[in-house]
């Protein structure tokens, strides 16, 4: 079944880039790719590997919360082995599944291994929507398209409203501790609980999480800029998270296809041509994919990998029955 699901992310993903390579200028792509600055590449690459202890930080809030202990060094490994599993590697076993496992070998319970990594996920999303609920008064003046900017703002309201109603409720989770199915999600609910109605957690986390997605969209400002495209910072603001926010849609590999239609959409609107869009979220994927090269390193000095992604994924199953 997992080798099913990749095949159809894959079919997607390439279904997608094909479509759009058709209805461009493939030399206008090609042109805009060679127009493409190597210093302004190489400093996001660089950027996007430096945000890695951050992430790590944001997670560790989270571990920590669990009972659980690790330090900066070994988790900022784990995440970079994440993102070498998300991006370089079409892979039935994704880069979450990964960290989960790395975390598990460096002593941590499996159920909490398996939570924490997914509350950092979801936290992650919870900051990218509040990042878009910011800029949307700005949002609306700037894309002048009412239907797309309310569209965007009711997935804000169900994703955000859901999450807070999880939270608020979980606690009914319990009646369900009967199944399997019920046990899981009942520790789930108590660690988020823990987490997000403590403020001295809360705050840092969403913090880091809003402030990781402004990043990122400085990273794409600075493809832009650097392949001579007249787009300003604010633009890209306003206009990158609702394409990352598109991309996490699990229906593809690593969002690619997906983040390059919903970039070609969102950056028409500041006047960028649509192959030069393309070329950008192409760039863009590319950085991000050879940030995680370096953990492949020490996914391969490391001992978690004594395991083989076998046997990561026959963990990422049975976790939340130990």
């Amino acid at each position: 079944m997992r080798i099913l699901k990749l095949l159809l992310k894959m079919g997607v993903s390439a279904g997608l880039i094909a479509i759009m390579l058709h209805a461009f200028d493939m030399k206008g792509v090609a042109d805009h790719l060679l127009k493409a600055s190597p210093w302004s590449l190489a400093a996001v690459v660089v950027i996007s590997i430096a945000m890695a202890p951050v992430h790590a930080a944001r997670w560790l809030i989270v571990v920590r919360a669990t009972g659980g202990r690790l330090a900066l060094g070994p988790a900022t490994q784990m995440v970079l082995i994440g993102y070498f599993f998300s991006q370089a590697l079409p892979s039935a076993v994704g880069g979450d599944a990964v960290r989960m496992w790395c975390a598990y070998r460096a002593g941590l319970r499996a159920s909490d291994a398996v939570n924490s990594v997914v509350l950092d996920r979801v936290i992650a999303l919870v900051g990218l929507m509040l990042l878009g609920v910011l800029s949307l008064p700005w949002l609306s003046d700037r894309v002048g398209n009412a239907t797309a900017v309310n569209v965007f703002a009711a997935v804000i309201a169900l994703g955000i409203g859901g999450f807070a109603a999880f939270i608020a409720f979980g606690g009914a989770t319990k009646a369900l501790s009967r199944w399997r199915a019920g046990r899981l999600l009942a520790r789930f609910a108590d660690l988020a609980q823990a987490t997000m109605l403590t403020p001295a957690r809360v705050v840092p986390l969403l913090a880091i999480s809003i402030g990781g997605f402004v990043v990122a969209s400085g990273l794409v400002y600075m493809i832009a800029r650097g392949m001579a495209l007249e787009i300003g910072f604010s633009d890209c603001l306003l206009l990158v998270p609702p394409v990352l926010l598109a991309s996490v849609i699990p229906v593809s590999i690593a969002g690619w296809g997906v983040r390059e239609g919903a970039m070609v959409v969102a950056l028409g609107f500041a006047g960028v041509a649509p192959a030069a869009a393309f070329a950008v979220s192409v760039l863009y994927g590319l950085c991000v994919a050879a940030a995680g090269l370096p953990g492949s390193l020490f996914w391969l000095a490391s001992d978690y990998s004594a395991g083989t992604l076998a046997e990561v994924e026959r963990f990422e199953k049975s976790a939340g029955e130990r």
